[in-house]
């Protein structure tokens, strides 16, 4: 119950930290990744200074990752980049289910551009699968994930009876 109240509230002061991060975003479009992630670390800085429970630390923490990634991503990031942006988000872990489907489908789509991680993205792909499995139908984003998850296993490199070289 605890927990329930201290993410209500934290959802409430968050609005100010998603606002930051979309004004961020839309100034780096076009940024070298370099600097896209050094400029949004800053702002993870910043953000975190206002925090007052430690699952806000965490949390704040996890949503910068995932922008850094995606920032990795949309400009096609190489490894060394686009590897640190993945580990940081897997060391911090998974708010829930969602965004975890989220981050191994988005691996999946930049494995293709770099064919040596493809099986790296395929079993994450796999893993995020699994725990999507015990998502109820009722769930408020079960439908999205699962069509997602459906579009990204009609591709070859990620049919679940394909082989990967």
């Amino acid at each position: 119950m605890s927990q329930d109240r201290d993410e209500d509230a934290f959802h409430q002061r968050w609005m100010a930290g998603a606002d930051a991060i979309a004004r961020l975003y839309v100034t780096l479009l076009d940024a070298p990744f370099e600097q896209y992630e050094r400029e949004f670390l800053a702002l993870q800085r910043k953000l975190l200074a206002t925090v007052k429970t430690p699952w806000e630390h965490l949390e704040t923490r996890r949503r910068i990752a995932e922008e850094i990634l995606l920032g990795a991503f949309g400009c096609n990031a190489p490894w060394p980049d686009f590897g640190r942006a993945l580990r940081r988000i897997r060391r911090l872990g998974y708010t829930d289910v969602e965004r975890q489907v989220h981050v191994a489908i988005l691996f999946a789509r930049w494995a293709k551009f770099h064919p040596e991680q493809l099986l790296a993205a395929r079993r994450m792909l796999d893993l995020a699968e699994r725990q999507f499995q015990s998502v109820s139908p009722e769930h408020t984003q079960y439908k999205d994930m699962k069509g997602s998850l459906e579009l990204i296993r009609k591709e070859k490199e990620f049919r679940p009876d394909s082989s990967i070289p």
